[in-house]
C-alpha cells in the first residue's frame, strides 16, 4: 500500500509519469476496495481544492485544472474525469460508466438555463366518502371527511390513520393517496403499518381493516416500502395488479411503476410470498436480502441475492445506481426531481453506470457530474430537459 500511497501523492502534485499514472489506473480498477480507497485519500488529502467544490467557482477551476492537463487523444482523460467523480461525492455524489473506452475525443458542451421549481402539486388523498384533500407535507393538521368526522391526522410528513374507535361494520371502504413528482410521504395504517410512499406513487387502503376480513389488502403503483405490523390471522397483502406479495409482519420494498419493465419486491426484514395473481400457484417464498423480479413482458418471475440498501435508499434521500442504463436513470430523475426528459442521443440509452447522488441535489448539478462521465449536452427550459450529442 506504501508504493500507491506514493503514486497517489504524486498523483496529486502532478508529479506523476505516464507510466506511474498506467499503474495506478490498474489498480484503481482492480476492486471496488481500492476504489474507495482512492476516493477516501483524495478527500482526506483536500486534493483539488475540496473546500471550494460546493460552488461553481470550484466546479469551475476543477474543471479547468482537468482541461489544462488534457492533450490530444490522451489515453487517460476518462482516468481523470474518474478522479473527478471520485472528488465530487464530497458535495454532488459520483457516476462512473461502466466497461468505459480508454480513449475519448469527444467534449462536454454545457447550456445553463434557468431551473426554476414548477412542482406546486400537493399531496391528495381521496377518502372513502369520495371527497378529496390536498396538503402540504410540512403542515400539521387533522383530516375529516364531508360529515365533518376525523378520519386520521397528519403530523408533518405522516397521516396516522389509527383509530380507538372500533367499527361497527364489516364493510371494507378505501382511501386513495396520491403522492406527485418530486416528493415522498409516509402514512400509517390503522392496524399500525407504516408505508413509505415513494414519488409519483399512489396507494388505495381500507380506512379501517374490518375485523370480519380475513385479510388486510392493499393497492399500490408506484413504489413503497411497507413496515408491516403483525397480525398472524389476518395475512397482508400488496396488489400489485399482477403479483401478489403476502406477508404476517415484515419489512420489504415493493417497485410498480408502469414505466418499468418489471415489478421488484425486496426483502429487507421477515419473510414474503409472491405469485402471479392469474397463477397463484406459481410463487416464490423470500428471505431477507432477496428480491423477487416479474417481468412485464414475458410474465416470468425470479429471486435473486441483493444489496437492500439500493433499492431503499430512495428512503433516505439517494439515489444509488448500481448498473442502471442511461435511460433508465433518467426515469428515476424524472420521479424524483418532477422533471421531463427528451434524449435526442439514443446513443446513451443503454450506456450502464454506478455511482451513487443525493435525490437533494439540484437537477443540473447531478447533470454535470453524469456528463463528466459521458459527454453530452443539455438544455433546460423550466422543468423539461432536452439532452443531445
Amino acid at each position: 500500500m506504501f508504493k500507491m500511497n506514493f503514486l497517489i501523492d504524486k498523483y496529486i502534485k502532478e508529479e506523476i509519469s505516464t507510466e506511474e499514472r498506467r499503474e495506478l489506473k490498474r489498480w484503481v480498477e482492480e476492486s471496488e476496495d481500492n476504489l474507495s480507497y482512492f476516493r477516501k485519500y483524495l478527500i482526506e488529502n483536500n486534493a483539488y481544492d475540496l473546500k471550494e467544490f460546493d460552488s461553481e467557482l470550484g466546479y469551475q477551476r476543477f474543471l479547468k485544472r482537468i482541461e489544462e492537463k488534457r492533450k490530444s487523444k490522451n489515453k487517460f482523460v476518462v482516468f481523470y474525469k474518474y478522479a473527478a467523480m471520485f472528488i465530487g461525492l464530497v458535495a454532488v455524489g459520483y457516476l462512473i460508466r461502466t466497461g468505459f473506452s480508454d480513449t475519448t475525443n469527444t467534449k462536454t458542451t454545457l447550456t445553463n438555463i434557468s431551473t426554476d421549481k414548477l412542482n406546486n402539486e400537493k399531496i391528495r388523498i381521496k377518502l372513502a366518502d369520495g371527497s378529496i384533500r390536498t396538503f402540504n407535507d410540512g403542515d400539521d393538521e387533522v383530516l375529516t371527511n364531508d360529515k365533518g368526522e376525523i378520519v386520521a391526522s397528519k403530523n408533518e410528513e405522516t397521516i396516522d390513520f389509527t383509530s380507538d374507535i372500533i367499527s361497527e361494520t364489516v364493510e371494507l371502504v378505501y382511501n386513495e393517496i396520491s403522492i406527485p413528482k418530486g416528493k415522498t410521504f409516509k402514512i400509517k395504517l390503522s392496524d399500525g403499518t407504516m408505508v413509505w410512499l415513494n414519488a409519483g406513487s399512489k396507494l388505495r387502503f381500507p380506512e379501517n381493516f374490518a375485523s370480519a376480513s380475513g385479510e388486510r389488502v392493499v393497492y399500490l403503483d408506484g413504489e413503497a416500502f411497507f413496515d408491516v405490523t403483525t397480525n398472524k390471522n389476518k395475512p397482508f397483502i400488496v396488489n400489485t395488479n399482477e403479483v401478489n406479495i403476502q406477508v404476517l409482519g415484515t419489512q420489504f420494498n415493493v417497485s410498480n411503476y408502469d414505466t418499468d419493465n418489471a415489478i421488484e419486491t425486496t426483502l429487507v426484514e421477515g419473510a414474503v410470498k409472491v405469485y402471479e395473481i392469474d397463477t397463484p400457484e406459481h410463487q416464490l417464498q423470500l428471505t431477507p436480502s432477496y428480491q423477487a423480479s416479474f417481468n412485464k413482458v414475458n410474465s416470468s418471475l425470479v429471486k435473486e441475492k441483493v444489496d437492500t440498501s439500493i433499492y431503499t435508499s430512495w428512503m433516505k434521500n439517494k439515489l444509488i445506481v448500481d448498473g442502471l442504463t442511461f435511460s433508465q436513470i433518467l426515469k428515476k430523475l424524472e420521479r424524483s426531481h418532477d422533471v421531463a426528459f427528451i434524449n435526442n442521443a439514443k446513443n446513451l440509452d443503454h450506456e450502464m453506470f454506478k455511482g451513487e447522488f443525493r435525490n437533494d441535489q439540484n437537477i443540473e448539478t447531478i447533470l454535470k457530474t453524469i456528463s463528466l462521465s459521458t459527454p453530452f449536452i443539455y438544455e433546460i427550459n423550466q422543468n423539461t430537459i432536452t439532452i443531445s450529442k
